[in-house]
C-alpha cells in the first residue's frame, strides 16, 4: 500500500499507482529473465494457486512448466513487444490439475507472466459467438449518440454487470456520462458530470496504455510480491492484476460499488473516453472474456472514428461549398476589402455564432451581435497578442479579460481567425452567454481530511447530485468549428495574398504605363510643337495682310486639332479616308499637295488605332522633313485590294520634297512603322528612300477591313428608341448572365444594364465560373464576351444552347471569323456597343 507524506491538492496526482508492489488475489504473477527464464519475483500466492511447491526465486520456468509452454511464451513476447501491450495465451496447463489463462508482456527487460484460472470453454465460445452480432449492430449505427446507447445495451447484455456507462472526457479532463444501461433498482448517473480529480492524471495515462482494468472485489486483500534482493520496483502499468490505489477502492466503496471494469476508448492515440462497468457484488471476468471485450471496444472506437471523420468530412464539404460560393467572384474584384465587407452576412453561416465582424484595413464591419465601438480596439489588440497568425478561441472570455465584463451577456466567447499572412486582418465570431446548470456526481471541489489511510485527500462520501450554475460562458467552440475556421482562414489568406500580389503587379504595371505614356506624350507634344512651328514659319504671299496670315494659321491649327481628335475617337473603327483627311488637312497648303485614291474602306478598331498612330507619324515627318515641308512637294496615298496577296495595300508616295537620305538612327516613327502593323495586325511594312521621295507600302489582312457603301459615312450602330413599358417589365424580371473578363468593361456594362432596368445580373470572368453559375441557377439570357483571355466562351455557348437559353456574343472583331460555324445564327454585338443597342438585342432574344 502506498505511503503518503504532506497533503495538498496534488496528492492524488502524485500517488505512484504504477508500482504498487502487490496484485489482486484472483490471479498470480511470475517474472523471469528473458534469456534463461530464471524466476526473479512472484506473487506470494503463486505456488499455491499454481499448485507448484517448487516455484521459488531462482528456479527455471523451462524445467517447471516444460519447453512447449515456454516456446509459446517466447512467441507471445515477440507480439507483445510489437503491439506494446500484453498478449493473451488461453487455457495453458501451468498447474498440475488445472489450466490457466496467461497475459504475457515485458517491462525493462523482465518477462511478466500473469496467470488467472481459465474460463470454461463453453462460456468463452458464447462470448465469441455474440461478438460478431455485436460488431454488426455497431457497424450499422451511424449516429454517435445512438451508438453510445447501443454499446451500453450490448455490453450489459453480454457481461451482466449491474451498470454499464459510456463516459466521455472534456477538454479539462472532467467527464460526463453520455449513455447508461442499468438495473432498474439503481439510480441513474446519465448526464452527470464528474470532476477531473476523480481520475487523476497518472490514472488517465494508465487507462491510455492499458485497455482494460478490472477490480474483482474492492474489499480484496492485496497479495505482495516476493522479489529477488536488489531489484527495482516492478512497473505494472500494463498489468492485468495490478493492485489498485486504496483511495480508488475507497471511492468505489463510497459509491456502493463492489466490482468494476473500465475499458478505455482511445482515439488517435489519445484517451477519449471509457466504458465503465459497475457491479454491486464481487465479480471477476476471466481473461478470455476480457479479450473479447477488448476486441469489441476497439471496434467501437473505430466506429467512433468513422462517425467523427464522416461528420468532419461533411462539415468540411459544407464549409468548402459556402466559402466557394462567397469567394467565387473574388478573383475579378478590384477592391477586396470592400468585397469582403459586403459578403460578411454570407460568411456568418460558416460557423455557428451569434455575430460576426471583420477587421480589415483598419476598419471594423459587423453583422449580427458585434463588439460595441468602445471595445473594438480591445478585440483587435487581443487578436494581435493571442492569435497573431493562428486561430484562437475562448468560451469564457471575461475570465482573463475583464474589459469585456459589461458586455458578457452578448460577447461571452470569441473565435478569432487571422485572414492575412501578417497579423493585421481578422474575422471575429461571437457567441452569447449560455447560463447552464451542470449536474455533478457530488461536490466537484477537492477537500481533504484524515481518512482511514492517513492524512490525505479523502474521496467524497456522497454522490448525490450537486448542481452548479455556470455563468459568463458560451457554447464551447468544437473541433469542427476550429476546422471550419481553418478552411476559411486558408481561403481568405489565399484570396488576400492574390489580391495584394495583384495590387503590387498592377501598381508596377501602372508605373510602367505611366512612364510610357509620359514618353509618348512628350514625343507627341514635341511633334505638335514642331508642326505648329512649321505652320507658323511658312511664308505669306506678298499680297496678303497679317490678318490673312493669322486667319490661315488659325485654320491650320484647327485642322491639326481635328486630326488629333479623330485619333482619340477611333477605338471602335472608322473610315480610312476620314482618318487620312483629318491627319493631312493641316498640311494641304495647296489643293494638289495631297492626293487620296481608294475605295470607301472601313477599318476595324485595332486596325484604325494602329493606322492612326502610323499615319500621324508619317504625316508629321513629311511636314517636318519630307514632301510636305516645301510648297512644291506632293503626297499621293492610294489603297487597294491585292487579290494575289489576299490583303489590303496602302502606298504612301512622296515627291518634290528635299533630297531623301536614310536616317542614321531609328526614332519612334521608324519603330512604329516597322513593328506596329506586323505585330498588331499580322501585316507587312516596306520603306524605300527613293531619289524622288519616300515610298511606303503597308499591307494588312482582309479581316481588318470591309468595303462599305459610298453613300455611307460609317457603319454606325442603328439608333433604337426607348424601351416600352412591357419591355421594361421584361428587363426588370430577367436574369442576365454577363461573361466578361475585363473588369472595367464588366462594371460599366452592369451599370448601364441596371440603368436600363435590368435588376438581376450575374457577372463572371471565366468559363469555369460561368458553368458553375448556370448550374446553380439558369439565366434567362446571356451576354458572352467571346474572347476571355486564353480561353473562349464556346463551351458556355454549347451548354446554353443545350438548355435552350438564348445568348449574344460580344466581340471587338469586325467580322465573324472567330465565331464557330455552329453559332453563325447567334447575334453579335460589336465592341464597343452602345447601351441602347445592347438592351435592344437582349430584348430581341429574350423569351416573352
Amino acid at each position: 500500500m502506498a505511503e503518503f507524506g504532506q497533503v495538498d491538492l496534488t496528492s492524488c496526482d502524485r500517488e505512484p499507482i504504477h508500482v504498487p508492489g502487490s496484485i489482486q488475489p484472483h490471479g498470480c504473477l511470475v517474472t523471469c529473465t528473458m534469456s534463461e527464464f530464471t524466476v526473479l519475483r512472484h506473487s506470494a500466492n503463486a505456488p499455491l494457486m499454481l499448485d507448484r511447491d517448487d516455484l521459488k526465486l531462482g528456479c527455471n520456468l523451462i524445467e517447471l512448466f516444460g519447453p512447449d509452454i515456454v516456446h509459446d511464451i517466447r512467441n507471445a513476447l515477440t507480439l507483445s513487444v510489437t503491439q506494446r501491450r500484453p498478449v493473451f495465451l488461453l487455457n495453458q496447463g501451468l498447474g498440475l490439475e488445472s489450466n490457466f489463462d496467461l497475459a504475457v508482456h515485458m517491462v525493462d527487460g523482465e518477462v511478466v507472466l500473469e496467470c488467472e484460472p481459465a474460463a470454461p470453454t463453453q462460456r468463452a465460445t458464447k462470448f465469441l459467438t455474440q461478438l460478431h452480432g455485436m460488431m454488426d449492430r455497431v457497424r450499422k449505427t451511424t449516429d454517435i449518440a445512438r451508438l453510445f446507447d447501443v454499446v451500453t445495451m450490448l455490453m450489459r447484455g453480454l457481461l451482466d454487470y449491474d451498470r454499464v456507462m459510456v463516459y466521455r472526457f472534456a477538454d479539462d479532463w472532467s467527464g460526463k456520462v453520455v449513455s447508461e444501461a442499468r438495473a432498474l433498482s439503481l439510480e441513474s448517473f446519465l448526464g452527470q458530470h464528474f470532476p477531473s480529480a476523480d481520475i487523476p492524471a497518472q490514472a488517465r495515462e494508465l487507462y491510455r496504455r492499458s485497455p482494460i482494468r478490472m477490480i474483482a472485489d474492492v474489499l480484496y486483500t492485496p497479495v505482495p510480491l516476493v522479489e529477488t534482493e536488489g531489484l527495482t520496483p516492478l512497473d505494472m502499468s500494463l498489468g492485468q492484476l495490478r493492485s489498485v490505489s486504496p483511495i480508488h477502492c475507497e471511492y468505489l466503496t463510497n459509491m456502493g460499488v463492489r466490482a468494476s471494469m473500465s475499458i478505455s476508448i482511445v482515439i488517435d492515440g489519445a484517451l477519449w473516453g471509457m466504458i465503465a462497468c459497475h457491479h454491486y457484488s464481487p465479480r471477476a471476468l476471466p481473461i478470455a472474456e476480457r479479450a473479447v471485450v477488448q476486441m469489441f471496444s476497439e471496434f467501437f472506437a473505430l466506429q467512433i472514428i468513422v462517425i467523427l471523420k464522416t461528420t468532419r468530412l461533411q462539415v468540411a464539404e459544407r464549409t468548402h461549398g459556402l466559402i466557394e460560393s462567397v469567394l467565387r467572384n473574388a478573383a475579378s474584384v478590384s477592391d477586396m476589402p470592400a468585397y469582403l465587407r459586403g459578403q460578411i452576412s454570407r460568411l456568418a453561416p460558416l460557423i455557428q455564432s451569434d455575430g460576426i465582424a471583420i477587421w480589415i484595413d483598419n476598419e471594423w464591419t459587423g453583422h449580427g451581435i458585434s463588439a460595441p465601438k468602445d471595445v473594438q480596439r480591445e478585440f483587435v489588440e487581443l487578436a494581435r497578442k493571442k492569435a497573431g497568425t493562428q486561430i484562437w478561441q475562448s468560451d469564457h472570455l471575461v475570465k482573463d479579460h475583464p474589459w469585456i465584463a459589461a458586455h458578457t451577456a452578448d460577447l461571452a466567447g470569441v473565435l478569432i481567425i487571422p485572414i492575412s499572412p501578417q497579423p493585421e486582418n481578422y474575422v471575429f465570431l461571437f457567441r452569447r452567454e449560455i447560463v447552464q446548470t451542470i449536474n455533478w456526481g457530488g461536490d466537484p471541489n477537492k477537500t481533504y481530511e484524515h481518512g482511514p489511510h492517513g492524512p490525505r485527500l479523502t474521496p467524497r462520501q456522497s454522490f448525490a447530485i450537486w448542481k452548479e450554475q455556470v455563468h459568463e460562458r458560451c457554447l464551447p467552440w468544437s473541433s469542427f468549428d476550429i476546422e471550419a475556421a481553418g478552411q476559411l482562414r486558408s481561403a481568405l489568406i489565399e484570396v488576400m495574398g492574390v489580391y495584394h500580389q495583384q495590387q503590387l503587379s498592377e501598381r508596377a504595371d501602372a508605373d510602367l504605363r505611366q512612364r510610357m505614356l509620359n514618353e509618348e506624350l512628350n514625343h507627341r507634344v514635341k511633334n505638335i510643337l514642331a508642326v505648329v512651328q512649321s505652320l507658323v514659319g511658312r511664308p505669306v504671299g506678298g499680297d496678303r495682310t497679317i490678318e490673312d496670315y493669322v486667319e490661315t494659321l488659325r485654320g491650320r491649327i484647327k485642322a491639326l486639332a481635328s486630326a488629333h481628335d479623330q485619333v482619340a475617337r477611333s477605338d471602335g473603327g472608322g473610315l480610312l479616308r476620314v482618318l487620312l483627311e483629318a491627319e493631312l488637312e493641316p498640311y494641304r497648303h495647296q489643293p494638289s499637295a495631297v492626293q487620296l485614291e481608294g475605295p470607301n474602306l472601313w477599318l476595324s478598331g485595332p486596325a484604325l488605332s494602329v493606322s492612326a498612330l502610323t499615319l500621324h507619324e508619317l504625316a508629321t515627318n513629311a511636314a517636318k522633313y519630307g514632301a510636305l515641308s516645301r510648297p512644291s512637294g506632293t503626297l499621293k496615298i492610294t489603297w487597294f485590294l491585292d487579290a494575289a496577296q489576299g490583303g489590303w495595300v496602302l502606298e504612301w508616295i512622296e515627291s518634290g520634297g528635299p533630297p531623301v537620305t536614310p536616317p542614321k538612327s531609328s526614332g519612334f516613327g521608324s519603330v512604329l512603322l516597322e513593328r506596329a502593323i506586323p505585330h498588331e495586325l499580322g501585316g507587312t511594312s516596306l520603306r524605300e528612300f527613293r531619289p524622288e521621295g519616300l515610298y511606303i507600302r503597308l499591307t494588312f489582312p482582309e479581316s481588318h477591313a470591309v468595303l462599305v457603301s459610298e453613300k455611307t459615312e460609317a457603319p454606325e450602330p442603328d439608333e433604337v428608341g426607348d424601351a416600352t413599358a412591357a419591355q421594361s417589365a421584361l428587363l426588370h424580371s430577367a436574369r442576365v448572365l454577363l461573361v466578361e473578363d475585363q473588369l472595367l468593361i464588366a462594371m460599366e456594362t452592369e451599370q448601364a444594364l441596371n440603368a436600363a432596368g435590368v435588376r438581376h445580373i450575374r457577372t463572371v470572368s471565366s468559363v469555369y465560373e460561368a458553368l458553375q453559375a448556370i448550374k446553380e441557377q439558369s439565366p434567362d439570357v446571356a451576354l458572352l464576351d467571346f474572347n476571355l483571355g486564353k480561353e473562349s466562351s464556346e463551351d458556355i455557348a454549347s451548354v446554353l444552347r443545350k438548355k435552350g437559353i438564348p445568348f449574344l456574343f460580344a466581340t471587338g472583331y469586325a467580322d465573324r471569323t472567330m465565331i464557330p460555324q455552329e453559332f453563325e445564327d447567334v447575334p453579335i454585338l460589336r465592341k464597343p456597343y452602345t447601351v441602347k443597342n445592347a438592351v435592344q438585342e437582349l430584348l430581341k432574344v429574350l423569351p416573352v
